[in-house]
């Protein structure tokens, strides 16, 4: 599946405009307002518009409304196919191949664009400061997704509310556990960067799909069968919450990595260990909305197929 394709054709359709400047418009999400107001970090989901439009267009209209000058989006790395980077994971190739890989895809990746291409106009990047991240060379960030809807919607409520179009910065956060010692001094160093380039009327935002579920994220057709559907939301809402606190609680990042991989597939697991330096340790999160995608007749597999679209405060401490 070509989601990059897939999802600028949602938004190129007839309709889309209209549905988001309903969204927009429709009364705002208080609790939003305050996070973004004190600084936390707010995060949203990058699944089918249905799903994440409404989450994505309260978030943006909080920033339109709170008057922010320039934001910093972290993006994930849809990055799971890369050659380089299944070998940082292999455990059957050697450390010094594995540290390798890792050297090549850690940290974060972004572009020096002035401005990038929506359905709704152009809209103006943030040249990167060379020490934020490493300019991508066209491999690794040529199908990422993560944030083109949010920038299209970004763009059309500057249209939307009269406003010019705010600055953003994309930072696409590539791997942050060395594969090999454990260590995530790079999601520390990244966090410190970033720090650097926060002023008083920026706001950090991140993107995160935070549970994949189901026939084709490993689950087998016999085994789905056993599945008990009425209970499957509030089971993965517990598994969700249960690792978030981990993390930004408890801070014990390397527990939440592990269940973010292997249990949830949350393909936040690399990004959520920066979003818990940048905030400075344990911060607390709220689930402020939390929704499970039907992924089923999208990706054309039996049911149960979920993607959690999920918007989170982390910060709630700040």
């Amino acid at each position: 599946m070509n989601w990059k394709s897939y999802y600028r054709q949602e938004l190129a359709l007839p309709e889309s405009r209209q549905r988001l400047v309903e969204w927009l418009e429709a009364d705002a999400e208080g609790r939003i307002d305050s996070a973004l107001e004190r600084g936390a970090v707010v995060s949203f989901p990058h699944t089918a518009m249905a799903y994440a439009g409404p989450l994505q267009a309260a978030v943006v209209s909080s920033l339109y409304r709170g008057g922010v000058e320039s934001i910093i989006a972290l993006g994930v790395l849809h990055s799971g196919s890369l050659p380089v980077y299944q070998c940082a994971l292999d455990e059957h190739r050697s450390p010094e191949e594995r540290a390798r890989a890792f050297d090549a895809v850690c940290g974060a990746f972004g572009t020096r664009a002035s401005s990038i291409e929506t359905p709704f106009g152009r809209h103006p990047i943030v040249s990167l400061e060379p020490e934020l991240s490493r300019v991508d060379p066209g491999e690794i960030l040529e199908g990422e997704f993560s944030l083109d809807t949010f920038v299209s919607i970004l763009r059309l409520a500057a249209d939307v509310f009269g406003r010019p179009p705010i600055p953003i910065t994309l930072v696409f956060v590539g791997m942050t556990r060395h594969p090999v010692t454990g260590s995530f001094e790079q999601a520390r160093s990244l966090a410190d960067r970033l720090l650097r380039s926060v002023s008083p009327s920026t706001a950090v935002v991140a993107t995160g799909d935070l549970v994949h579920y189901g026939t084709a994220y490993g689950l087998s057709t016999s085994d789905a069968e056993g599945v008990d559907l009425t209970g499957l939301d509030r089971t993965l809402r517990s598994e969700l919450e249960g690792t978030l606190d981990l993390a930004t609680n408890r801070g014990d990042l390397e527990s939440a990595y592990q269940r973010s991989r292997h249990v949830l597939m949350n393909d936040q697991r690399e990004l959520l260990a920066v979003i818990v330096e940048v905030l400075g340790g344990s911060s607390g999160f709220e689930v402020v909305r939390l929704g499970f995608s039907d992924y089923t007749e999208i990706l054309s597999v039996p049911p149960p197929c979920l993607v959690a679209s999920a918007l989170v405060v982390y910060g709630c401490d700040a």
